[in-house]
C-alpha cells in the first residue's frame, strides 16, 4: 500500500514539475491550439502537447520502482514480455496522438496505426480471452479473442480522445476513472495495478491543476491516447486477475462516460449521414453547452455522473443482490438523465436530428454539383487565373462553400469568396502530399459537422481538374489522399 501511494504522490509531483516546462517548450516551438473554426471553446491559443507530461509523469515512479528491488518490481519482471508490450503500446499510442497533434494526418491512419498498436498488445498477452455477464455465465472468445481485444482498446482511446473536449473534462473523468480502478486494485489487494493506476491518477491531479478552467495548456491527442491506451490495457489485466463477474463491469463503468459518449457520437453521425470520424459540435459536453451551462459547470456535471457510475461499479463488489439493484437504477437513472439533457431521448430532438440529416445530405449533394459543373464548364488545366478565378467563384456562387483557395503547383494562389482566417467555421484542406497538384483550401462559415467522404471526393475531382492531372476514367472518383480532419479540442 505503501508503495502505490508513494507513485501516486510522485506522479503527482512529476506532473506539477513537468507541465509548465511542456508548456514553456509549446509556446516556443508555437504547437498551439487555435480557435480557428465552430468547434472549438477555448478563445486563446493554448499549448496543446500536455500528453507528454502526463506520459513522464506516469512512468516516472514505475521506472523507478522497477529499479529498486521490491514486491512491485519483482511482479513487473515476473512477466517482462507483458511489460514490454504494455510501454511499448503505451509509447506507440502517444507517438501517435503526437504526431495528430503536430501534423493533423487523415483519421484513417491514425486508425491503422491504433489497430496496429492493438494488434502488439494482444501479442503482448493484454487480451480479451472471455466475457463474464453477472448472473448469466463467462463466454469464452476463442477465436474472437484478437478482434474483441482490438475493438477494445480503439474503443478506450477513441473515447477519451472524443471526451477531450472542455477544460479539465478529459483529465478529470480519467482521474475519476484510475482513482476508481485503483479502489478496486486495493480490494483484490493487486499490488501491481494499484501501483500503476495510483501513478495515473497522481500525474491526472498534477496536470488538473494548469488543465482546469481557465486551462493554460491541453492534453492534446498525445494525452488522451496514451491515457486510453493505458486505461484499457490496466482494465483487462486487472479482470484477468479476478475471478469474479464483475472483474471487467467495474473498469467499464469506471469508464462509463467517454464510452457512453463515443456510443452515442457514433449513431449520431450515422443518421446526421457524416463519417464516422469527421468533427462535429455534438458530444454530449457541447450539448451541455448549448444548453447554457458554462464550461466550469458543464464539467462539474459531467464529473458527478462519472462519479456515480463509478460508485456504481463498486456497489457491484458487494454480493448482495439489493445492492446490486441499487446500483443498476441509479446507474439508469444517472445515464438516462444525462441523454434526456442533451437531447437524445427527447422526441422533438431525435426528429431535428434526422431532419438535420437529411440537411447535411442535401448538402453534400450541393457541393458535389457545385464542383462537378465547375470541372465541365471551366476544362482541365483552365490556365490562366481568371479562369481559375471563376472555377472556383462558380463553387462559391453555387452555395457549395462560404470560401476556397487553390494553391497552384507554381506557388500562386487564387482564393474566391469569404476566406477569412480569423472567422469561425470549418476549414479543410485536400491536397496529394506533393505540389505536382496545387492544394484546395475550403472554409464553411459557421458550420460544425465535419467534411463527409463524399464532399472530399468531390473536392478531389476539382483540384485534379484544376491542376490539369489526366485519370484514366474520369467517371470514376480518385482514392482518398489526404485531409487535415481532426477531433480535437
Amino acid at each position: 500500500m505503501k508503495t502505490a501511494l508513494a507513485s501516486l504522490v510522485l506522479g503527482f509531483l512529476v506532473a506539477l514539475w513537468l507541465t509548465p516546462i511542456v508548456r514553456r517548450m509549446a509556446l516556443r516551438l508555437n504547437l498551439l491550439d487555435r480557435p480557428e473554426d465552430a468547434r472549438r471553446v477555448n478563445l486563446t491559443a493554448i499549448p496543446r502537447i500536455g500528453g507528454l507530461a502526463i506520459a513522464a509523469a506516469v512512468l516516472a515512479p514505475l521506472i523507478g520502482l522497477a529499479l529498486y528491488k521490491n514486491q512491485i518490481s519483482a511482479e513487473m519482471y515476473r512477466d517482462g514480455r507483458n511489460l514490454v508490450a504494455m510501454l511499448a503500446g503505451a509509447l506507440g499510442a502517444l507517438v501517435v496522438g503526437l504526431i495528430d497533434d503536430l501534423l493533423r494526418p487523415p483519421a484513417k491512419y491514425r486508425l491503422l496505426a491504433l489497430v496496429g498498436i492493438a494488434i502488439v498488445s494482444w501479442q503482448g498477452g493484454h487480451r480479451l480471452d472471455h466475457i463474464e455477464v453477472p448472473y448469466i455465465g463467462v463466454f469464452e472468445l476463442g477465436y474472437w479473442s484478437l478482434p474483441a481485444t482490438v475493438l477494445w482498446i480503439v474503443t478506450v482511446i477513441v473515447a477519451f480522445n472524443f471526451i477531450d473536449g472542455l477544460d479539465g473534462l478529459a483529465a478529470g473523468v480519467a482521474f475519476i476513472s484510475t482513482t476508481t480502478m485503483f479502489v478496486f486494485a486495493y480490494l483484490e489487494h493487486n499490488l501491481l495495478w494499484m501501483t500503476w493506476t495510483g501513478a495515473m491518477s497522481g500525474a491526472l491531479l498534477g496536470f488538473l491543476v494548469f488543465n482546469s478552467h481557465p486551462a493554460s495548456i491541453f492534453m492534446g491527442d498525445s494525452g488522451s491516447n496514451f491515457l486510453g491506451y493505458l486505461m484499457a490495457v490496466v482494465a483487462m489485466q486487472s479482470a484477468r486477475k479476478q475471478s469474479a463477474a464483475v472483474a471487467m463491469l467495474l473498469p467499464m463503468l469506471a469508464m462509463g462516460l467517454p464510452l457512453l459518449d463515443a456510443g452515442l457520437t457514433m449513431i449520431r453521425r450515422a443518421i446526421l449521414r457524416q463519417g464516422l470520424f469527421v468533427s462535429e459540435k455534438g458530444h454530449l459536453h457541447h450539448r451541455l453547452l448549448d444548453l447554457g451551462l458554462t464550461q466550469r459547470r458543464a464539467v462539474l456535471i459531467l464529473y458527478g455522473v462519472s462519479v456515480l457510475l463509478s460508485l456504481g461499479g463498486i456497489a457491484f463488489l458487494v454480493r448482495l443482490p439489493m445492492v446490486h439493484f441499487g446500483a443498476a437504477v441509479g446507474i439508469t437513472v444517472a445515464v438516462f438523465g444525462l441523454m434526456f439533457a442533451a437531447g437524445y431521448l427527447r422526441p422533438r430532438d431525435l426528429l431535428e436530428m434526422y431532419r438535420r440529416g437529411l440537411l447535411n445530405r442535401e448538402a453534400q449533394r450541393l457541393l458535389e454539383t457545385t464542383c462537378d459543373e465547375a470541372v465541365a464548364s471551366h476544362g482541365r488545366g483552365a490556365g490562366d487565373g481568371d479562369s481559375l478565378r471563376r472555377a472556383l467563384g462558380s463553387v462559391v456562387a453555387g452555395g457549395g462553400v462560404s470560401g476556397i483557395s487553390y494553391r497552384a503547383p507554381d506557388g500562386a494562389e487564387i482564393v474566391a469568396g469569404d476566406y477569412n482566417e480569423s472567422e469561425k467555421g470549418l476549414r479543410a484542406t485536400v491536397e496529394n502530399g506533393t505540389a505536382a497538384s496545387g492544394v484546395i483550401r475550403v472554409f464553411w462559415k459557421g458550420r460544425t459537422n465535419g467534411v463527409s467522404p463524399r464532399e472530399l471526393a468531390a473536392l478531389r475531382r476539382l483540384r485534379d481538374c484544376l491542376a490539369g492531372i489526366p485519370r484514366p476514367d474520369d467517371s470514376t472518383p480518385p482514392p482518398p489522399r489526404s485531409a487535415e480532419e481532426s477531433e480535437s479540442q
